[in-house]
């Protein structure tokens, strides 16, 4: 692949199960409030129409973008991010991993609205995914 060739979507999608894998594996047994559960969130997106978008996490949300993101080769400044994400910490009953969708763009007006508070990632991944048409998002531009 030529340097600044735009990374293909099946490789930007093994770079975040990779990354995913890493992260949970620096939290696993300590007393994190993230919790172990990166990995699990994405294989459960990368299974579903989300496969159609980039991934990428920002502290503890996965987020989507219609090509590569800005860090990635061969990005364009030109963009669009998916009006959804999943972020997950340990704020479920007994301290336990919760899996929370939002609809709405983070750090923007008007806040994001929290759709779903789920232990189930699958679940959670359906209900972003149950958002795409709203935010006329269906697939991947």
């Amino acid at each position: 692949m030529e340097m600044n060739a735009p990374w293909p979507l099946a490789v930007a999608w093994d770079w975040m199960e990779e990354t995913a894998r890493y992260a949970d594996a620096r939290v696993r047994g300590t007393d994190s409030w993230v919790p172990p559960v990166a990995e699990e969130l994405v294989l459960a997106a990368r299974a579903s129409a989300l496969s159609q978008w980039y991934p990428f996490t920002s502290h503890n949300y996965l987020r989507f973008v219609d090509g590569p993101a800005f860090w990635m080769p061969g990005a364009q400044d030109n963009g669009n991010e998916l009006a959804g994400s999943i972020s997950f910490d340990t704020g479920g009953p007994e301290s336990r991993p919760v899996f929370r969708v939002w609809s709405g763009l983070l750090l923007r007006n008007p806040d994001p609205v929290l759709v779903l508070a789920t232990p189930n990632a699958v679940e959670a991944v359906d209900a972003l995914v149950g958002l795409l048409p709203a935010h006329d998002a269906e697939s991947r531009p």
